[in-house]
């Protein structure tokens, strides 16, 4: 296994809750939705199907915390390179031999060589020992470069070593003899390939290069990855060149196989905390931030990308057949990629990191992983049970839930059931309920659970004989939140608040609307006035569980004690009503707005909420001009005298207009408009003789007018 960065699960969608009025359904499907949950025995497919995983068998016999390197021989046996403790382990037919164990701290990378013997390289001296097949030891070499990250026998048995944090590429010859063949600007050499023709192919853990070193010794830059660090590396039959990438933070966009664009950062590394980070010495942390991939190339005809994972880390990389092996961190998942390019989640280990794979044959392979170490063969063919566990759905309130029902596609000889638990806390505990009896009718069954806020589906896939694998498709759950009652946030009459005094409006309301300070209405502005009779009501509201809502509006005299209704049918939709006030008497009314849910709930369940208003003023009388006089002038003039008065509004405005022409302001005797009793002195130019006639109108708050008029006569002068 190679250097592993800080390391996380993967982070994936919530399923989709789709609304249906007061029921709603949970539904799981896609490839993203189901790989976010649990998976024992299944395999998810980037196609969105759930079907059986091959059978996987833990091998007993390893003492370790990692597995870092997993190599096969020739002869079919498999040797492990181990930290907490160093170690080396050979497997062969199934059992578990421990052969070497190190006073150093870790075993990064082993090698097989054709006598049966097998190289070790350990960590942090970057010692190499040579372990023959009775388990006697010695040091092969001793290098400067404390990390030999990975290595690879060569065509003519030279022996090859990616080390850092020096990037350097160094050539052991049958004696350890010391060669240096190349030194990059990256700091680690994390993986190594070498292809028949002799090419050696190393990646980086800075700026995600690939080298290609030819057998006469010239270097060249194969690819440029999207990704920072290159992590495992794999030559196929035909040359073909395979990486995978394990990049912990992004760096930018992701971006095509082309290659990065200029000035892209890249992520630095410390030697301590290469090492630190590599050997595992805290716990698993998280999942990356940033993509991984997998990318296939081929010298002089450019790369492909076979594969892209969001927030997934993939660590190991191996040729099973026609199709590619890798290993995941931090969820500990093992992915094939197909030749068609469809990926799927082949299994799922009970370890944080999936760190080596060995091919072997018949299909099978040999798995390594850490934290905590373990080894796994991983079969052909499929298992005839297994299992996958929802992540926990959230119905955001405690909830009642019904049928589940869901798409799959079987023959003869395979079954897919499902069944349901509840609970009120996100993670399941030994306080959530018991499961549901099995559903086993995919076109819908109904379940019994208890209510709860959160919920969580099992489904088992079986196949008899060798029927092949069911595929589950998608999932769904019918549920309806317990009711919770609507709420009435504000209530406005053409365009002003009408909340009580001190009254604050619930929800997003309390943002935008300030309690009315006094129940006096205001004049509103003329362009926004209805017609004479009518009020503009106005509601805001909203319902917890998204119900539809329903309305309606009452209205009483404040010395009523009985609630007129206003609307003669609910009132949906649009929030507003407009009132005619036409045959309303003149005075002081409570309006009121109630929000009801029953359209979406059973009678015994529905609630209602509402909302009373300050007294609204309803003044269709106009006022009265009353009490006109005048007064001649000496100078010819003449002061008129008068009294604005309505019944229950402020007088607004006096105009006054002689022989109809253009009306000009009159102003009260205290010089200010706030009662509805206004006495006002208008003083007139000298008039000539003849007849005038001076009409007064009143405008009171409701924009009610009314008008007087006097006449005056001027004598003509005697001569």
């Amino acid at each position: 296994m190679r250097r592993m960065l800080s390391l996380l699960a993967v982070g994936l969608l919530w399923p989709a809750a789709a609304a249906l009025a007061a029921g709603k359904t949970w539904t799981t499907a896609g490839a993203d939705q189901f790989a976010a949950g649990k998976l024992d025995g299944v395999s998810v497919l980037s196609t969105g199907e759930v079907e059986l995983a091959p059978d996987k068998e833990k091998l007993e016999g390893l003492e370790a915390e990692f597995v870092w390197d997993v190599e096969a021989a020739a002869d079919g046996t498999v040797y492990v390179g181990t930290g907490g403790p160093a170690a080396v382990y050979a497997i062969k037919d199934g059992k578990v031999e421990l052969l070497y164990k190190s006073e150093e701290k870790h075993v990064l990378s082993v090698l097989p060589l054709p006598d049966g013997s097998v190289l070790a390289a350990t960590a942090p001296q970057g010692i190499i020992f040579r372990v023959a097949r009775r388990g006697k030891t010695v040091t092969f070499a001793d290098l400067d470069e404390p990390y030999v990250w990975d290595m690879a026998l060569g065509r003519n048995l030279q022996i090859y070593c990616a080390t850092g944090p020096n990037g350097k590429l160094i050539e052991l010859d049958r004696d350890g003899k010391v060669t240096e063949r190349l030194k990059v600007k990256q700091k680690n050499l994390m993986c190594l390939a070498i292809a028949a023709d002799g090419t050696v192919y190393t990646g980086t853990d800075t700026d995600g290069y690939i080298y290609a070193l030819t057998p006469a010794g010239k270097s060249s830059v194969l690819y440029d990855a999207d990704e920072s660090e290159v992590h495992d590396i794999a030559v196929g039959e035909d040359g073909s060149v395979y990486a995978c990438t394990a990049q912990g933070e992004p760096s930018g966009p992701p971006r095509g196989p082309s290659g990065r664009p200029a000035g892209s950062p890249a992520r630095p590394s410390e030697p301590q905390e290469v090492a630190e980070e590599a050997l595992g010495l805290g716990p698993a942390m998280g999942a990356p931030a940033a993509h991984n991939s997998i990318y296939r190339m081929q010298p002089q005809q450019g790369a492909v990308l076979l594969a892209r994972f969001d927030r997934m880390l993939v660590l190991s990389l191996a040729l099973s057949g026609d199709r590619v092996i890798a290993g995941t961190g931090t969820g500990g998942r093992l992915m094939a990629v197909e030749p068609d390019m469809r990926f799927r989640i082949l299994t799922e280990l009970n370890s944080a990191y999936v760190t080596g794979i060995a091919s072997l044959p018949g299909g099978e392979s040999l798995i390594g992983a850490a934290h905590p170490g373990a080894l796994w063969r991983l079969k052909s063919g499929c298992r005839d049970t297994g299992t996958f566990v929802s992540k926990p759905f959230d119905a955001s309130y405690l909830s009642h839930w019904g049928r589940i029902w869901w798409q799959q596609r079987t023959t003869s000889g395979q079954s897919i059931r499902l069944k349901l638990r509840t609970g009120n806390a996100g993670e399941p505990d030994d306080y959530w309920s018991d499961w549901s009896a099995w559903a086993t009718d995919a076109a819908g069954q109904e379940t019994e659970v208890p209510l709860g806020r959160f919920a969580q589906f099992r489904a088992e896939l079986r196949s008899q004989g060798r029927a092949g694998s069911p595929a589950l498709l998608e999932a769904d759950v019918s549920y309806r939140q317990a009711n919770q009652r609507p709420v009435v946030e504000d209530l406005s009459v053409d365009g002003q608040s009408l909340l009580r005094r001190g009254e604050r409006p619930e929800g997003p309301a309390a943002e935008r609307t300030p309690p009315r300070r006094a129940p006096q209405p205001q004049r509103p502005q003329r362009e926004e006035r209805p017609a004479p009779g009518q009020k503009t009501i106005a509601w805001r509201a909203s319902d917890p569980n998204e119900d539809e809502l329903a309305f309606d509006l009452y209205y009483r005299g404040l010395d009523e004690a009985e609630w007129k209704r206003i609307n003669k049918e609910d009132l949906t939709g649009e929030p507003s009503f407009t009132w005619d006030t036409s045959r309303v008497p003149d005075g002081y009314y409570l309006l009121k707005v109630v929000a009801r849910d029953d359209k979406s709930r059973p009678k015994d369940e529905a609630l209602s909420d509402e909302r009373t208003s300050a007294p609204l003023l309803i003044d269709n009388s106009p006022p009265a001009v009353a009490k006109l006089s005048s007064r001649r002038q000496p100078d010819g003039s003449y002061e008129l005298n008068g009294v604005a008065v309505d019944a229950h509004s402020p007088i607004a405005k006096v105009e006054v207009s002689r022989n109809a022409q253009d009306w000009v302001p009159v102003f009260p005797a205290d010089g200010l408009f706030d009662s509805p009793q206004e006495p006002f002195t208008y003083r007139t130019q000298p008039l000539p003789a003849g007849e005038h006639v001076f009409t007064f109108a009143a405008t009171d708050a409701g924009d009610n007018a009314g008008s007087a008029k006097i006449v005056i006569t001027v004598e003509q002068p005697a001569r």
